[in-house]
């Protein structure tokens, strides 16, 4: 697909699922010179997403820098929208803290571009692409602000929010921020924990680890609900094979605590890049009253911000989060745009846009009622 109106010539190809493990080389170089790190775009996560987790109808488009499939510039799982017309979206598994989308640091509106002119190439009745879990300052939304303004289209923005961060290389650390009261209180249940036998603090990465730390998660309130990792098969077989390929080439670290050598605690951190993401944590319910998985958060924070390879490092929490937001205190500001496909947008896109953001709207407050509940 030719951008003629940008000058540019890259190339957007769409490529079945099955066939995505052919062009891992080209994706990984990509990945190593994306804008912006997402370890939910990488081939490690996305390939077993796609072929566990996704609806049949989300396809996957490759934006080459021109003809000659030489690189990649650009990668995006899109979703379509269950009618024929209203807007597309960047694909987020439910198990992603990011959605699938990979720019070129150095052409990253160009790829963008790509993309917006695919889609209305080959389904012309779609109104735009929203572009959900935009870091704010972030490339994908700087991309989009740059092709909107060059070709006059129309660029909505809803449900900002913020989620807890971790920056490494801070001038203070996380504790010295940490509210006095809560930390006394924090180190006085580790105190209390040790009081009841060897208390051991881990990180591995091996099949131990990673069954150890589905097993904890599976024990609880997650198992009990069925949104636990290890409660569903497809689910299961995604997340091994996931973490199993982060550990393979030294991108996954799995932190437990273990009093008296049984799992307590346990938390998943995914790396990509100068990005580090706290994926998931679980803790043993049993031991509530000394808040384990607290500890364990204490325990890889401490590790992680001691990392001169690491920049950020991504909570993947929801805004507003009762344990992470009061442990880290920086921030990473997110935005759902949504951004027609032709000049000006016109009702058509107006409508779906407002059709869109209000579903989210109600699927968040869904989310919030069932967190409330459970806790």
């Amino acid at each position: 697909m030719t951008d003629a109106a940008d000058g540019a010539t890259a190339l957007v190809e769409a490529v079945d699922r099955r066939d995505l493990p052919r062009f891992e080389g080209a994706w990984r170089d990509l990945a190593a010179r994306a804008g912006e790190p997402n370890a939910f775009a990488e081939p490690d996560f996305l390939i077993p997403a796609l072929q566990r987790l996704a609806n049949a109808r989300v396809r996957t488009l490759l934006v080459w820098r021109d003809a000659n499939r030489d690189a990649l510039i650009g990668l995006a799982a899109i979703a379509p929208p269950r009618l024929p017309f209203g807007l597309a979206s960047l694909w987020r598994s439910e198990q992603a803290a990011l959605p699938a989308i990979l720019l070129d640091r150095d052409a990253a509106s160009e790829a963008l571009a790509a993309i917006i002119d695919a889609l209305r190439a080959r389904a012309p009745s779609l109104a735009g692409l929203r572009l959900p879990f935009s870091t704010v300052d972030g490339p994908v939304a700087a991309a989009a602000a740059a092709l909107a303004a060059r070709r006059a289209l129309s660029l909505k923005a809803a449900h900002a929010r913020r989620r807890a961060a971790l920056v490494v290389g801070a001038k203070a650390s996380f504790e010295a921020r940490l509210d006095k009261r809560r930390r006394k209180e924090w180190a006085r249940q580790r105190r209390r924990l040790e009081e009841l036998g060897a208390l051991e603090s881990r990180v591995g990465a091996d099949a131990a680890a990673i069954e150890g730390f589905l097993a904890v998660e599976n024990s609880g309130w997650k198992g009990a609900r069925r949104s636990a990792l290890d409660a569903h098969a497809e689910r299961a077989a995604f997340a091994r094979e996931t973490m199993a390929r982060f550990a393979a080439r030294g991108a996954l670290e799995v932190y437990s605590l273990a009093l008296k050598d049984e799992l307590i605690a346990a938390a998943a951190v995914l790396r990509a890049g100068n990005r580090a993401f706290y994926w998931k944590t679980a803790y043993d319910e049993r031991f509530a009253a000394y808040s384990p998985g607290v500890q364990a958060t204490l325990d890889l924070s401490r590790r992680l911000e001691r990392d001169p390879s690491l920049s950020l490092v991504d909570s993947c929490a929801v805004a507003d989060h009762p344990m992470i937001d009061r442990t880290w205190r920086d921030r990473i500001e997110l935005v759902d745009l949504a951004l027609s496909l032709a000049p000006g947008g016109g009702a058509a896109f107006a409508l779906a846009t407002a059709v869109a953001h209000g579903i989210e709207r109600l699927k968040r407050r869904a989310r919030r009622l069932a967190d409330a509940t459970t806790r």
